[in-house]
Formats: structure tokens, C-alpha cells, sequence
């Protein structure tokens, strides 16, 4: 998932309106709206922040370079305060993060949803192994039920 402002800044993402995620989990990528914007990442080796993005640019026939300026911010929450502040133009955010961002970090909502990288398997949830049985039974049952 792609987040760019909504307002103000040289890229305005927000005059495209929110854009659904397609149904076949192919990457929706605005490429021309991309083209010489100012990109903020969690960190190098995130797949949701960096990995799919540049992946899906490349199977799109571009690559990172189509950003002016690559920040890392070392966490979704900075990426998505840079774009929210004007520091960057659009981040890419995993769908689980975005989700607990438009619920509790208020920069989230100058920000809207541009694009999708392609669907990919998520990381699993773990708890340490002293967890007692019962929790576990719980949080089982919680993640089924999101």
C-alpha cells in the first residue's frame, strides 16, 4: 500500500482519490505520479517499505531510481509522519500498519492511499514459548477473527 498527501507539497496524491485494493492482488502502481517524488522507507531490508515496491517497479520495466530522493526513516510510523509533514511525497506501507496508523497516529489523516504493491505472504505472529497455553488459544482466536 502506497500513502501520499493529501494536500500541499510537489506531488498531490490526494486529487487522485483512494484507490481500492484490486481484488487480484496485482500492483497497482501510479507510476507517472512516482516519477521524481520524494520516497520515505522504513529501513532496507523491509519487504512492506521497501523490497515489494522495488520489485513490483521492476516487473513494471522501472526501479527505485524512478524516486528524486530515497529517506530512510527507520519505521512505518516516520515514513508516514515524513509524508504527513512534507518531508517526502509518498511511502509505501503495509496494509496491517496503515490499518493501526488511520486508528492512532493523527498524521495519518492528511494521507491517503495511491497505489498497491502486489499481494504478498505476510510475517508470521509470534510469542515466546513460555506463553501459557491458554493465551496462546486466545490470540489464535483473535487472528482468526481479523
Amino acid at each position: 500500500e502506497m500513502s501520499g498527501r493529501t494536500e500541499g507539497g510537489a506531488v498531490e496524491y490526494g486529487q487522485a482519490g483512494r484507490i481500492p485494493a484490486p481484488a487480484d492482488g496485482r500492483a497497482v502502481l501510479p507510476l507517472e505520479r512516482l516519477r521524481g517524488a520524494r520516497f520515505a522507507f522504513n529501513g532496507p531490508d523491509s519487504m512492506s517499505g521497501l523490497i515489494a515496491l522495488s520489485r513490483d517497479l521492476e516487473a513494471a520495466g522501472e526501479g527505485i531510481g524512478i524516486f528524486s530522493q530515497r529517506i530512510e526513516t527507520g519505521a512505518h510510523r516516520a515514513s508516514l509522519r515524513a509524508v504527513a509533514a512534507g518531508e517526502a511525497d509518498v511511502a509505501a506501507i503495509d496494509c496491517r500498519s496503515w490499518m493501526l496508523a488511520r486508528r492512532f497516529e493523527p498524521a495519518a489523516r492528511a494521507l491517503e492511499v495511491v497505489g498497491w504493491t502486489a499481494r504478498r505472504k505476510g510475517l508470521p505472529y509470534i510469542t515466546a514459548r513460555a506463553t501459557p497455553p491458554a493465551t496462546v488459544a486466545v490470540l489464535r482466536e483473535i487472528l482468526r477473527a481479523l
